[in-house]
């Protein structure tokens, strides 16, 4: 697969205004936009909070009821701070990416930068109902190709930003539940319940240092089996396609747009000949463009009425 670069697939050549829905639905998976994005805000809160106290206090295990050096700190605060440096150097270089992609104002290439893809998605409700359109217009194993797309996207930031500061929470907690438990008269052991009343036993910032760590740990686990998955699924893609991921989704994605486009004048061609039909005047449907903003001087001159 080699895309094609398609000059009229851009913003400027269409007009998104066409493509709004009003359905609640609609709207509905619009508010989760803002919500992903400020999940992803509080992902890297979070992160920095944590480094913080790693970096500031190793005597942090101390307050968690865990005694001795059970928690082998060495170089672990340095680690999990050198992996969120990375996380955000990964994220400049996206968004410089992003801003890239933005100011080519071309659909394909928006719709497959998450970045690009929120950002027009938050400036107007217009853009993110034309992303729906495409997105809605998938075949089965457009479905496939564009999962494994997105997921294989973020493999850098799973594996070196987020892999090791992620095990690093997962060896805290799993040592600091392993050392509050008791034993029961019949041998076997059980989560001391004390450890459950946080104010005798942690302190505030260290009760929301431990809520952070599990937040961002189950995250990185859903996180890497969507990975696996994709892994799995990818085999047999692209023994399908035959070709490139990225290049077979900005070719399926101008495809549609070819098509959303199509259907839009069909529809507008008949809106205009009911009209036509039942004797209404005035303008009709057919008369506002949809194409480049060009085409508005030329239709506009072809409609306009003779001396």
């Amino acid at each position: 697969w080699r895309r094609q670069k398609v000059e009229d697939h851009k913003f400027d050549f269409i007009d998104v205004e066409d493509y709004v829905d009003n359905s609640a639905w609609r709207k509905f998976k619009y508010s989760l936009v803002f919500a992903i994005v400020i999940k992803g805000i509080l992902v890297y809160c979070a992160d920095l909070w944590t480094a913080v106290n790693l970096l500031v206090s190793q005597k942090w295990s101390n307050k968690l009821g865990v005694e001795g050096d059970k928690i082998q700190w060495g170089n672990m605060p340095w680690i999990f701070a050198g992996c969120i440096i990375l996380s955000f150097i990964l994220l400049a270089w996206d968004i410089k990416k992003a801003v890239a992609t933005i100011e080519s104002r071309d659909i394909s290439y928006a719709f497959t930068s998450m970045i690009a893809y929120r950002y027009y998605a938050i400036k107007s409700y217009a853009h993110f109902c034309l992303f729906e359109k495409i997105h809605n217009s998938k075949k089965q194993i457009d479905e496939i190709a564009f999962f494994c797309f997105f997921t294989f996207r973020g493999w850098k930031r799973l594996i070196f930003a987020d892999g090791p500061r992620q095990v690093i929470n997962g060896i805290i907690l799993i040592t600091v539940f392993t050392e509050n438990k008791k034993k029961l008269p019949n041998g076997q052991t059980q989560l001391d319940l004390a450890f459950w009343n946080w104010r005798d036993t942690f302190g505030i910032t260290t009760l929301i240092t431990m809520g952070l760590m599990m937040f961002t740990l189950t995250l990185w686990i859903i996180s890497v089996l969507y990975m696996i998955g994709a892994v799995i699924l990818y085999i047999p893609l692209v023994i399908h396609i035959q070709g490139n991921l990225k290049e077979y989704c900005c070719h399926k994605i101008d495809k549609r747009i070819d098509e959303i486009v199509k259907k839009k004048a069909r529809q507008r061609a008949q809106d205009a000949a009911k009209n036509t039909k039942g004797g209404k005047g005035g303008d009709t449907p057919l008369q506002k463009p949809t194409l480049p903003n060009i085409g508005l001087i030329e239709e506009g001159g072809r409609n306009a009425p003779g001396p």
